[in-house]
């Protein structure tokens, strides 16, 4: 045995030391075979319960070579995973987490060097996303309101994953932003955030879920990650925003300023200029959120699923984006925010998706009654009266009206008619928005001037008399304020003027 002992250790320091680890990624997934795959004949019914992964390591006495192996695991067999075996599989979707965990799948078979240098890149725009919804939140852009959050993440939670197939740690969390614009979108971080302009655009549930499955799958698919990845180049953080941050004060100005908000502190800020313009463009650009017709059609038809899976109506994204085609025709906006709203592909899309049928949803549309208020007020200030109208009317018409709607669609028929007709409907209005809330003082200034345009200089005098008593009292009663001082003055003066238009009219004498 000893004289062969050298030959038997040169043997053994030849063979290859072969080392195994097993990994399962588990799911829950049906699927039917569309042709012949491995040992499986076409038409063949699997139930897939997992993803395993073999790392295989062969070692040599100066080398050592790692590879994959994957295999799909069944409750019986294991099936080797060759190139675009995907392609080979219809899966069936029972659970909105079917839908997520089918897309995700390929995932799992990224090179571990690609999966760091996503986390990486996913870790540096998440900070980016911060900054921005920073920079939101700091200039008093967050539209809060406890109950619609609480709908809204309602529908979330039905619709979103509730676990990733790549680990990923990220929840979908809520942020709406009090902004005209039609835009919506999930940022690197998974923060979703929606503009009360789109929501008001919106009128059924199934609507508003489309719109959210097709932002949160462009989030799972990691649209974001692919489109930052392909740019040539990336800026450094802090160079991106101070690029961004050079003359940005004066596009900032002009948006307050639109928005009758030019005088409030600290309003002017990146955090306006961000919502307007080429700017918004460009921070969507950078957090790789402009996404490519072939990003758009694979989340066009996620959310297509996703409503057939929640039993809704399946061309409800197809009502949705109708919605804001003609909001863009009607008003003539340039929602640059996200080039899908506004690229001609958009009519394609409408078509592709199924014929936009979705009937107005009372229950829903008074659950974002408040989105339409604030919405509606907006398009006053912009001096979009027809459609403000049409705004508070819907709210009107699902007996959800409140005392703001009334005056508002009161001062809107100021603006756009003068005629017997249209002042008595607007008195008529303010009459009803202080039977809803007799304690809204605006309401008595708004009856004020709805008299005077009627040219009753008499009652106008006496219900500025009755407004002044009630701002005195509210003065006296320690609620003293610059709006309260500025209206006693207001109707002080205003009895100064309609007394001496009394006096001069009264020695007017007739030839």
């Amino acid at each position: 045995m000893k004289k062969f002992f050298p030959i038997i250790i040169f043997i053994f320091s030849l063979s290859w030391i072969h080392a195994q680890h097993i990994q399962v990624y588990k799911t829950d997934l049906l699927a039917t075979l569309l042709k012949k795959y491995e040992w499986l004949e076409k038409d063949t019914s699997i139930k897939i319960s997992g993803i395993i992964r073999e790392i295989v390591i062969d070692s040599l006495p100066h080398q050592q070579n790692t590879y994959n192996i994957y295999y799909i695991c069944t409750d019986n067999f294991w099936v080797p995973i060759t190139d675009k075996w995907k392609e080979n599989f219809a899966f069936e979707y029972k659970t909105p987490q079917d839908i997520w965990d089918s897309e995700t799948l390929e995932w799992i078979f990224i090179p571990p060097k690609k999966k760091n240098k996503y986390k990486e890149q996913r870790f540096e725009m998440e900070q980016d996303a911060l900054d921005y919804i920073d920079r939101l939140k700091s200039n008093g852009l967050v539209y809060k309101d406890p109950y619609l959050e609480n709908y809204i993440y309602g529908l979330i939670a039905k619709i979103a994953p509730t676990h990733y197939i790549d680990k990923r740690p990220y929840r979908v969390n809520l942020l709406i932003v009090d902004d005209s614009s039609l835009n919506a979108g999930v940022y690197p971080n998974g923060t979703l955030i929606i503009t009360t302009g789109l929501l008001s655009c919106l009128h059924s549930e199934d609507e508003l879920i489309a719109i959210l499955s097709h932002e949160i799958a462009h989030f799972v698919l990691d649209h974001q990650i692919q489109n930052v990845n392909k740019a040539i180049s990336r800026k450094n953080r802090a160079a991106f925003w101070a690029t961004l941050a050079t003359g940005v004060t004066a596009v900032a100005e002009g948006v307050a300023a639109a928005n009758g908000n030019y005088n409030t502190p600290g309003l002017a800020t990146l955090g306006v200029a961000t919502l307007s313009g080429a700017i918004a463009s460009e921070v969507i650009d950078w957090l790789g959120m402009k996404y490519n017709h072939k990003q758009e059609n694979e989340a066009d038809a996620i959310a297509k699923n996703m409503l057939a899976i929640l039993q809704r109506d399946t061309n409800a994204l197809s009502s949705a984006l109708n919605h804001i085609q003609q909001t863009i025709n009607e008003e003539g906006l340039d929602d640059i925010y996200f080039d899908s709203f506004t690229h001609p592909a958009l009519i394609e899309r409408i078509h592709k998706l199924g014929d936009p049928q979705t009937l107005p949803d009372p229950d829903f549309e008074r659950k974002i009654s408040f989105i339409i208020t604030n919405a509606a007020h907006k398009k006053y200030d912009s001096g979009r009266f027809t459609q403000a109208i049409d705004l508070v009317s819907q709210n009107m018409e699902n007996h959800v009206a409140t005392s703001e709607d009334y005056i508002l669609k009161a001062y809107c028929l100021f603006a756009l008619y003068n005629s017997a007709q249209s002042n008595e409907e607007a008195l008529s209005l303010i009459h009803s928005a202080k039977a809803v809330d007799p304690t809204n003082i605006e309401a008595y200034k708004a009856e004020i001037v709805a008299y005077l345009r009627l040219d009753d200089k008499n009652t106008a005098l006496r219900l500025l008399q009755e407004y002044e008593s009630i701002l005195t009292d509210m003065q006296q009663s320690d609620h003293s304020s610059y709006f309260i001082d500025t209206e006693i003055s207001w109707c002080r003066n205003m009895q100064i003027k309609l007394n001496g238009m009394q006096v001069q009219q009264a020695t007017i004498q007739p030839y």
